[in-house]
């Protein structure tokens, strides 16, 4: 199968095609093209020009479209949930609960009330007084990674499209098939032609697509190395830029936790989607007089997850994305387990009937301090957890705080004031209370620190990242 561009609602055929394989059997899942600089002028001039009215829409017809286009992917969740288990190597549950993940989010931005934004002034001057008010930036850039291709999508268009701008999306090669039918459902919905294009290819495309002067706000997720990548292309036309990237979240026991929670909550955490999300729970931090028998429990539990067939209904773990990161996850605990003091759990290659991708066993990593392993510091994007203890909330906070990346973290205890001078002290942009990856049942806004990235989806916060503030000023005589 070939796939093609999508540019302003109307198929384009491609150029400079190349072969991406499927997670589970490693075989042949498409041909993706790479966008030309023709192919971007058309798709950024329809945008800019479809922006001039989309900018006037209406609040209820934006709500109006993002609703209808939410009914439509749910409407195809089976369909698009086999895409997905393609692409991503993720179990079918899981990948259908993407789509209706995606339709969610849909419907959530489209609650968004914008209609009354703004603040009117009438108080602080004599002679003055002012409206405050928001409107979009224009045409928006929306890059975005393979792990949770749909759902990032979402996040991506439906904010930029709820704000009034207009868009161009570049999905990942490695998962660029099944965000078609985020476009086409929006499409159907009533989406005027041009207003969303979706351009495939790779970092040439990207940078191609910024260096164009009518892009005026980037949203980009995936890597910070790539994330710096973004910033440089960007900063030539003094751009907006959203950046929301890597992670190695760490997750805090203490002795007084729900433990039977807590050991669902973080296997879940660092185990689901192989691993391959940005909050991940990859860091699990242990108060000592607890330490060995949650270890304990942890290994017991993973060890007892099923990795299988991605297409049947038995596993929790599907397949890693590629091969690369199969020999990556390899090298790491190879390397783990030659290191003193540091016991690995779990970890095997894992033969699956009739499937030819690359399966793992997920693995604990347990080590007394974060120093005995360079994997404490480092984003893996597979299903591998480092635990270390600790004694007191200071030692905990230092921990979690001891990292380059700022994304999330989870606070397991059964002492509510403990959970808040914790949160209060953490330098991370999203923290979970006794459960964790709970972020998308409700709209709330998320953001990194540090090399996690800056900038907000999700929420009210999501959608006026595509926003800047114009403010009004009258006299109040002299009409």
């Amino acid at each position: 199968m070939r796939l093609r561009h999508d540019i302003g609602g109307q198929p384009a055929e491609g150029t400079g095609h190349r072969e991406v394989l499927d997670a589970p059997d490693a075989c042949p899942l498409y041909e993706v093209p790479d966008a030309t600089d023709a192919d971007i002028d058309r798709a950024v001039g329809l945008a800019a020009e479809a922006f001039r009215s989309w900018r006037r829409s209406t609040q209820s017809e934006r709500s109006a479209v993002l609703r209808g286009a939410a009914a439509r992917l749910r409407e195809r969740r089976r369909e698009l949930g086999a895409a997905l288990v393609r692409e991503t190597g993720r179990v079918t549950d899981l990948a259908i609960g993407e789509v209706d993940g995606a339709a969610r989010i849909l419907d959530q931005y489209a609650q968004v009330d914008l209609a009354e934004s703004g603040r009117v002034v009438n108080r602080a001057s004599s002679r003055v007084w002012g409206v405050e008010v928001a409107e979009p930036l224009g045409v928006a850039a929306l890059i975005s990674a393979w792990n949770v291709p749909l759902q990032l999508a979402a996040h991506k268009v439906g904010a930029a499209l709820a704000a009034g701008c207009t868009a161009v999306l570049k999905p990942s090669p490695l998962a660029a098939a099944a965000v078609q039918g985020l476009a086409d459902a929006l499409y159907a919905a009533g989406l005027p032609r041009g207003v969303l294009s979706v351009l495939h290819g790779g970092a040439d495309t990207a940078r191609s697509l910024l260096a164009r002067p009518e892009v005026r706000v980037v949203s980009f997720t995936g890597g910070d190395a790539a994330g710096r990548d973004i910033m440089a292309a960007a900063s030539d036309g003094l751009k907006k830029v959203v950046l929301e990237l890597g992670g190695k979240s760490a997750n805090a026991v203490f002795a007084d936790a729900p433990m039977d929670r807590v050991v669902d909550g973080l296997v879940a955490g660092f185990t689901r989607n192989q691993g391959a999300v940005c909050t991940a729970a990859t860091r699990i931090l242990i108060q000592r007089r607890v330490y060995d028998e949650v270890v304990e429990r942890l290994s017991r539990a993973v060890k007892n997850l099923r990795v299988g067939d991605p297409y049947t209904s038995g596993p929790e773990i599907g397949a890693l994305r590629h091969t690369e990161l199969a020999a990556t996850m390899d090298t790491v605990l190879a390397g783990s387990r030659l290191r003193a003091g540091v016991t690995v759990t779990g970890g095997e290659r894992v033969e699956v009937a009739g499937r030819t991708g690359s399966y793992r066993a997920p693995a604990l990593i347990a080590a007394e301090r974060a120093a005995d392993v360079p994997l404490a510091r480092r984003e893996l994007f597979t299903p591998v957890a480092v635990v270390i203890p600790f004694d007191d909330e200071d030692e905990l906070v230092a921990a979690v705080d001891d990292s380059d990346y700022g994304l999330a973290a989870g606070l397991w205890t059964g002492d509510v004031e403990r959970a808040e001078r914790i949160w209060d002290r953490l330098t991370v942009g999203t923290v979970y209370l006794n459960s964790y990856h709970r972020i998308d049942a409700i709209p709330l806004a998320s953001g990194g620190r540090r090399a996690s990235g800056f900038g907000s989806e999700g929420g009210r916060r999501g959608v006026e990242e595509f926003m800047a503030p114009k403010s009004i000023h009258f006299p109040r005589t002299g009409w």
